[in-house]
């Protein structure tokens, strides 16, 4: 009885990846994306026991300092909240269209600045729906167009 629960679970699971995946495949498109502006805030969040407190957001600098030296927060785990705003081409109508993508880390590990070209996912039947490029992406090589896209 336990073990089939578990396997329905699991199949309900990779269902919901494989659908997500399908949807990815068959719906975007990846393409270039110029970075227009960043905005980068970062929030601290500590547990201790069952008891789970979070900060407000603030600049990054100051929650690292806090991290550090507030007897509160000493020893908080820093997360970020990134807002990278974006001009593509869409592959929709070929016209030029701007989106933002809101990010708990930067796009392979790298801080992107204005200007940068960073490769997100665009719709291919509407103009204004991005996301984000994925491990998964990257790992199968769908993260880099095929042709220039800005």
């Amino acid at each position: 009885m336990r073990l089939g629960l578990y396997g329905i679970i699991a199949i309900g699971v990779a269902g919901f990846y494989i659908y997500g995946e399908l949807d990815k495949r068959v719906n975007f498109r990846p393409i270039d994306a110029r970075v227009s502006s960043v905005k980068e805030q970062c929030y601290m969040e500590k547990t201790e026991g069952n008891r789970s407190s979070t900060s407000d957001l603030l600049p990054c600098e100051l929650v690292e300092l806090l991290a550090r030296h507030h007897p509160k927060w000493q020893g908080a785990d820093i997360k970020h909240k990134i807002e990278i705003r974006f001009a593509y081409i869409s592959p929709v109508d070929g016209a030029a269209h701007e989106s933002n993508l809101q990010l708990a880390e930067y796009p392979d590990n790298r801080h992107l600045n204005s200007g940068d070209i960073f490769p997100v996912q665009a719709s291919r039947r509407e103009a204004n729906r991005t996301r984000a490029s994925d491990w998964v992406d990257r790992w199968l090589g769908r993260h880099a167009p095929k042709h220039g896209s800005i």
